[in-house]
């Protein structure tokens, strides 16, 4: 009977509970004995556990089974002796990893699992009670400190309080997903196939552990959303090569970065307006002629286009690209984690003809748009880009001169000089120089460039005849030579109309001055009131008499002026028809020799058919 008691330790609780009848002193605690007794060898002991460096190290794709809790300074266990209660209570894991237990005083628990804590305190009562049955519940566990660190939204050490599921339920502890959703998610460089799992182990090197959650997205493998650790640190690389479907695919996983919030970025190169803009997930207002920065809400549905920040959208605030950018050349700095500045190439042209989305790249925060100057400009391209929606509505020009509606104009990116004038109404035909005009332009570095174009409407585009306009560019259309004659002796009748006007001021003035006078007179001088009244009315007389002559001299004088313009625009009028018989003289000349062309050919037309006859 000794020996089966002494081999208890192998069979269960409740054997041991059906057992107890019959031996009543056997788990009764010895009274301490000092120096205490060695333990007998003849006894079977329960195995110790295994040492630390024989559990699994290295890089692996899971922990495999779910590994057990390890204990630490701040867990609250319950510790059970059978047929010991005075003993059996709750205990405090202390700040050093140990329980203070009666008797056997402080046992070293640090990162010991349930059941290897139960061994030890098992081995350590051995010389006290007769074969100790000893279980350990975990009644509360303490606070999680975790890592995050890598391509997340909010590195940093995470302190995370497990959640006791129920009443009597079990203990759940934070899995990778909800870690990564404190940290607020993955960023579009993180790489999702890589995440690293660094988990410390007792005397041994610390197991590293990757994870894939791409696998997860693409099959719902719930095996890669692993139980997270006290002691813990996550991992999350930045992708070698940025694989913008993947990036597009994990835009809406919750454990990824939200992409609603604004972002910064600095878009420089070959666009209307570079400097620093902030790009938010929802697309601008936009006409067919301007495009309004003012943004709307992404709960605001009515006129608001939801998306996602591409370098597209980010384009568009920045004015549009200019008609010398290389869109094949489009760069993308990035700096990623650990100063590290990654490149990334985009070609947007593959965008316009292939339809290849993967070019139009997911920015993120701090990111540096450019966009290079192209080497020579292809003008059948630049019609094309010019209709894209990462292209200006419209550029500002300014056409100057002789046509019917000159000033500013919203016109298409890609509006020929040609197409400008007939959007101004073309030339005024009696004062414009309709056989060339001047463009002027604002170079880059800042000088200004003026070329005279010679103005044919039969022209297509070309670089010669019909450019196409850039933003700010301006437009001079000159003088006729008979306007500038009409406008230079209009400025020299001008300066007679001034004087005329001039003399009649100062009559008007003498003639106020004249009246304060006799006004004067008569209230401070006295005298013969009546006599003064009939001499200010023969002077009155005189007045009148006086400013109708001078009004008669000024009528004279405007009907001069006006035989004067009249005879200007006989002048004008003959000029222009004596041009116009000129034209038509010309016109029946050419159509003379014409003529007497057809008449020669028909002449050696007959010779010829009358030689072979």
């Amino acid at each position: 009977m000794k020996n089966t008691v002494k081999n208890a330790t192998t069979i269960s609780l409740s054997a041991l509970l059906l057992l107890g009848s019959s031996l009543p002193i056997a788990a009764q605690p010895r009274p301490p004995r000092n120096p205490a007794p060695a333990p007998n060898q003849n006894r079977p002991r329960v195995p110790p556990p295994p040492p630390p460096g024989s559990l699994p190290s290295g890089n692996f794709g899971s922990f495999g089974a779910e590994a057990a809790y390890t204990l630490g300074a701040g867990d609250r266990v319950s510790l059970d002796i059978v047929g010991v209660p005075e003993f059996s209570k709750e205990y405090q894991v202390l700040v050093d990893g140990t329980l203070n237990l009666p008797i056997i005083r402080s046992v070293s628990i640090q990162g010991l699992t349930l059941q290897q804590a139960a061994e030890v305190i098992t081995r350590r009562y051995e010389p006290f009670i007769n074969v100790p049955v000893v279980t350990l519940t975990l009644i509360l566990a303490r606070p999680l400190n975790i890592g995050v660190a890598g391509e997340v939204t909010r590195p940093g050490s995470y302190k995370i309080n497990p959640v006791r599921e129920g009443t009597g339920g079990g203990v759940k502890f934070p899995t990778l997903m909800e870690m990564l959703q404190l940290a607020m998610g993955v960023t579009p460089a993180g790489d999702m196939r890589n995440v690293q799992i660094r988990r410390p182990r007792r005397g041994a090197p610390e197991q590293v552990v990757t994870v894939n959650l791409q696998d997860f997205l693409d099959t719902g493998n719930l095996r890669q959303d692993v139980t997270i650790r006290d002691g813990d640190t996550i991992f999350v690389p930045t992708a070698s090569a940025l694989n913008t479907q993947e990036v597009r695919e994990r835009a809406s996983a919750n454990f990824s970065a939200d992409i609603t919030k604004p972002i910064g970025v600095v878009i420089v190169g070959e666009v209307n307006r570079p400097g620093p803009y902030t790009v938010f997930a929802s697309d601008v207002r936009s006409s067919n002629q301007q495009t309004e920065l003012s943004f709307v809400s992404i709960d605001q549905q009515q006129g608001a286009v939801v998306g996602l920040p591409t370098i597209t959208r980010a384009l568009k605030i920045a004015g549009g690209i200019t008609t010398e950018a290389d869109i094949r050349r489009v760069q993308i700095r990035r700096r990623v984690r650990g100063g590290e500045e990654q490149t990334i190439m985009v070609n947007l042209w593959d965008l316009l003809q292939k339809g290849d989305a993967s070019q139009d790249i997911l920015l993120q925060e701090g990111d540096s748009v450019i966009i290079p100057t192209a080497a020579t400009v292809d003008l059948a391209e630049v019609s094309q880009v010019a209709t894209s929606s990462f292209s200006p509505n419209a550029i500002a020009i300014n056409i100057v001169g002789e046509v019917i509606r000159p000033g500013a104009l919203q016109v298409r990116p890609n509006t020929s000089l040609h197409q400008a004038l007939l959007t101004a109404g073309s030339f005024n035909q009696l004062r414009a120089k309709k056989d060339r005009v001047e463009l002027l332009r604002l170079n880059p570095n800042g000088t200004v460039s003026r070329r005279t174009i010679e103005v044919d409407f039969a022209q297509g585009l070309n670089p010669n005849n019909n450019p196409t306009l850039r933003n700010n560019d301006v437009i001079l259309v000159a003088r006729s030579g008979y306007a500038r004659v009409a406008d230079n002796i209009n400025s020299f009748l001008q300066p007679v109309v001034g004087v005329a006007s001039g003399i009649s001021s100062v009559a008007n003035i003498l003639s106020g001055f004249e009246t304060t006078i006799r006004t004067f007179q008569r209230l401070f001088l006295g005298g013969d009131f009546e006599r003064r009244n009939q001499l200010d009315q023969l002077r009155q007389q005189r007045e009148d008499r006086r400013e109708q002559r001078e009004d008669r001299q000024l009528e004279r004088e405007r009907q001069a002026e006006d035989r004067e313009l009249q005879r200007i625009d006989r002048q004008r009028a003959e000029e222009d028809r004596r041009l116009l018989l000129e034209d038509r003289q010309r016109q029946i000349e050419l159509e003379n020799q014409q003529l007497q062309i057809q008449q020669q050919q028909l002449q050696l037309q007959n010779q010829n058919q009358g030689g072979q006859q």
